[in-house]
């Protein structure tokens, strides 16, 4: 890297400073560059910085004359989600928030008080036009993260209504492209929330927020090393120590600094390359669990149902392969576990 080595803040789990984000700049160009055209769906495992990325697009897209408005999907009801989109509308423009007031009130306290899927999405409908209004003239760029939360919990409550929210935000771009954009993110798939959930999203393009390239991800570790003021042994060997045990996740890359930082403070001992692999083994091994790795076999079963145990079975035998394997592998790898499964087994559309 090119770039001076400079402070930043340790953020671990926390909103990282748009400043801070790093190595997201071709990322953020591809999004930025969607927004004419309707937007686009950032795909990306937990903690890849999806968030991260969604920040960083919403200033420049804001820096470029768009009304931005981010909201989190989040919620368990489609009013909850309505109610604080209207607030994050009041928020952005003071002199709106009284209106908005009086519409809330309509919509949640009168006599449609969203107690149907049906009225909510009309709702809806009618706050994203009323938001396309009040931008006078300028792109309205709507960022919604956990999208798929919210239309899981509304599949789950009454079939068909998370489909039909995913499907009015896709209706909405298309019916007003260059004056909204949507740009859609969400710790977990749309093929969890319905068979047709990805459809609502197949016109506009996905976007992968995976690690961010080794060099980026040291030059992040040194200047966090610099911010948090640890004093390692030989800087630019640690802050690659601890990008490569990371692998070149931001997320992590924070969690191994703050452990680094607390080792320096316990031992008064400056961490070297040598320590890296074992804060990393600690931390998978620590019974408190520090980094919430569980929640990769816990979420197993919230995701798949009965056929977690079979999901397990079949990551872990991808986990231990040191090269992509063909489902005719990977099935006989599973059978020589005690698992015997053939090709008509469900599980197999996941394998694939």
């Amino acid at each position: 890297m090119s770039w001076p080595i400079r402070p930043m803040t340790l953020v671990v789990g926390g909103v990282v400073p748009p400043d801070d984000v790093v190595g997201r700049l071709r990322e953020a160009e591809e999004v930025l560059a969607t927004l004419p055209t309707g937007g686009s769906v950032l795909v990306g495992d937990r903690r890849h910085g999806k968030t991260s990325l969604s920040r960083l697009v919403q200033r420049s897209a804001a820096a470029q004359g768009a009304m931005v408005v981010a909201v989190s999907a989040e919620r368990e009801t489609y009013a909850e989600f309505i109610t604080a989109m209207a607030s994050e509308l009041a928020r952005l423009d003071p002199a709106w928030a009284k209106e908005l007031a009086k519409w809330r009130l309509t919509v949640t306290a009168g006599p449609v008080k969203l107690e149907r899927a049906g009225q909510a999405a009309a709702a809806l409908d009618d706050l994203l036009h009323r938001a396309m209004d009040r931008a006078r003239g300028r792109l309205l760029a709507l960022f919604v993260d956990e999208v798929t939360i919210l239309a899981r919990n509304l599949e789950r409550q009454n079939p068909g209504t998370g489909d039909s929210f995913l499907h009015l935000l896709r209706r909405f771009r298309q019916e007003n492209t260059g004056r909204i954009a949507t740009v859609l993110s969400g710790s977990i798939g749309f093929h969890h929330v319905s068979a047709d959930a990805p459809s609502s999203v197949n016109d506009v393009p996905k976007i992968a927020v995976g690690p961010i390239r080794s060099d980026h991800a040291a030059y992040l570790a040194e200047c966090l090393l610099l911010g948090s003021d640890t004093p390692a042994v030989d800087p630019p060997a640690v802050a690659a120590a601890i990008a490569a045990a990371a692998e070149n996740v931001p997320y992590y890359i924070q969690h191994l600094v703050a452990a680094a930082r607390n080792h320096w403070l316990n031992t008064s001992e400056p961490p070297d390359v040598t320590l890296i692999a074992g804060l990393m083994t600690e931390a998978i091994e620590s019974p408190y669990d520090p980094w919430d790795l569980r929640h990769y076999r816990d979420r197993l079963t919230h995701y798949y149902g009965f056929n977690a145990a079979v999901i397990a079975k079949v990551l872990d035998v991808y986990a231990y392969s040191d090269e992509p394997l063909t489902v005719d592998t990977a099935l006989l790898r599973l059978h020589s576990e005690g698992l015997a499964l053939d090709r008509a087994h469900p599980v197999i559309d996941f394998a694939g």
